[in-house]
């Protein structure tokens, strides 16, 4: 499920269906991810279980949060090669 609210609000779309792959890859559990993020773990879980979709300011947010987290991860894995 991808989530495009306006056109402008294209570079906070985010795979829903991806978001726990996401999260894993990123070393983090839904309390983690949803402190980084300002909500609740009951709305990460919601968010990943396909129950909910996040406004599309906490959208960018959570966009922005699992690429930095990520982008680092991928950092230390070539810096350990």
């Amino acid at each position: 499920m991808r989530i495009i609210r306006k056109e402008s609000e294209r570079d906070s779309m985010i795979d829903l269906k991806e978001l726990k792959k996401m999260r894993e890859r990123a070393g983090l559990t839904q309390t983690e991810l949803a402190a980084k993020v300002g909500v609740s773990s009951k709305s990460v879980n919601c968010w990943e279980n396909g129950t909910h979709i996040p406004h599309p300011k906490l959208a960018k947010k959570l966009n922005w949060v699992l690429s930095q987290l990520l982008r680092k991860n991928e950092e230390k894995e070539i810096s350990t090669d």
